[in-house]
């Protein structure tokens, strides 16, 4: 049996290498690995040979649904058919672990490219920051930054972005402004990413005035803000209690055309909670379905937390009641709001940085990679910036370096090599 599911069949013209690859692409893009794994045994099956450009949008398939094992089997079928690993595959399989939380898996590719002598460009460097990033180990992402300006590889605003939201999510804000600072002297532009992913930053610290001080320069530089960037501003505004200031940023969104979103309005829900308004919290959350939206398991704690501080058992009971009705899965913080709680403090401040991780402000880098749209997948589930894999075809400067040694000092971490087998 196959990796994956899917044929290529039917009648007209005899598909040759280039029909299958565009197939393994579509379907790589399209979220369907399983389907790209299928087209792919197909061509084999059909006597058409894959060669390296075939391999890539296979593997690259697999990254992009962080589906690692799959593109370690591709990998090593790829090697026992005597096919060198290129730029492009490394990339997709850096990105595939990063989306996985495998860093030292990720690494361990990272080192293969120098082994193979393929130098590294910007984004397998960025990729690997992904997965340093994701795994915590934020000493090793910026090590890797280090290690581009040192090869010459030359930082891109993506990877700035990753850097600086990965130091977000680590509550490192003096080094995510560090970041900053190299970023702007070297003469890379922000954009509403990196503004963003810096208002969350002090937003995670209840400094409203410095979030909004980034919200004003932000402005001043021409950028226009977005979803992203006002739900920024009012999660700070939430992490201080002030709800009214949270309420005119979502006028503002309103007179302005923006959209809200499930994350927004639920950080809008939680402003009203946090300052105990649960009025309003409770009549915001019913109005969520007029305008198209969705509440979630983040929305229902808010909301239920609100009520059942203010003491209104019954009506925290008979939002659990709609939660299960809905099909929404509580968990831990669910139960938790329902508890008898005196006060709101702490406990509420407790829920909002609980979401704030969840809906993660810190993967604010995270953008389409054809579209470097940072209203798209902007809350994604991985802090991964390999969404920017490259194209299967794309060409990567080969010259060989010793990446290996300046990223991640030495060993893998733990003896493994990219396949999973520990060396003697």
């Amino acid at each position: 049996g196959g990796v994956g599911r899917g044929a290529v069949g039917g009648g007209g013209a005899t598909p040759n290498v280039h029909t299958y690859v565009n197939l393994i692409t579509a379907c790589g893009r399209s979220g369907q690995w399983e389907r790209a794994w299928g087209v792919f045994e197909s061509m084999e099956k059909a006597g058409v040979q894959p060669n390296q450009v075939a391999y890539n949008a296979l593997l690259s398939a697999c990254g992009r649904s962080g589906a690692w094992e799959a593109a370690l089997v591709g990998y090593e079928r790829m090697r026992a058919s005597g096919i060198p690993a290129s730029g492009p595959a490394f990339t997709a399989l850096i990105s595939a672990c990063a989306r996985a939380g495998e860093w030292v898996r990720a690494q361990a590719f990272f080192k293969d490219m120098s082994r193979e002598k393929v130098r590294p460009n910007a984004i397998v460097c960025t990729a690997l920051i992904g997965a340093y990033s994701r795994a915590g180990r934020l000493d090793r992402a910026l090590d890797v930054l280090r290690a581009m300006r040192a090869g010459r590889v030359t930082p891109t605003l993506v990877t700035y972005n990753s850097l600086i939201s990965a130091c977000v999510r680590n509550y490192e804000m003096e080094k995510a402004l560090i970041v900053f600072d190299i970023m702007s002297a070297s003469r890379v532009e922000p954009d509403v990413v990196t503004f963003s992913a810096l208002m969350s930053g002090y937003a995670r610290s209840a400094d409203w005035r410095k979030a909004l001080q980034i919200f004003h320069h932000m402005q001043a530089t021409g950028q226009q803000p977005n979803v992203i960037t006002h739900t920024a501003l009012m999660s700070a505004y939430a992490a201080a209690f002030l709800w009214r200031r949270a309420e005119a940023v979502e006028q503002q969104m309103r007179a302005e055309g923006i959209e809200h979103t499930v994350v927004s309005y639920t950080t809008l829900i939680g402003a009203y909670a946090s300052a105990g308004e649960w009025e309003r919290a409770l009549a915001k959350f019913y109005a969520m379905p007029s305008l198209g939206l969705k509440p979630d398991v983040f929305t229902y704690n808010r909301v239920i937390r609100a009520v059942r501080t203010a003491g209104k058992q019954e009506a925290a009971m008979e939002l659990f009641a709609q939660m299960n009705e809905a099909g929404v899965i509580p968990d831990a913080n669910t139960y938790d709001a329902i508890a008898d709680y005196d006060t709101v403090g702490a406990d509420q401040y407790e829920d909002y940085t609980e979401y704030s991780d969840e809906m993660d402000l810190a993967d604010l880098s995270l953008v389409d990679a054809d579209t470097n749209d940072a209203n798209e997948g902007a809350f994604s589930i991985v802090l991964a910036a390999a969404g920017q894999e490259m194209e299967s075809g794309e060409e990567f400067d080969d010259e060989g370096g010793d990446w290996g040694e300046l990223i991640g000092g030495g060993d893998s971490g733990d003896g493994m090599d990219s396949t999973g087998r520990f060396r003697v």
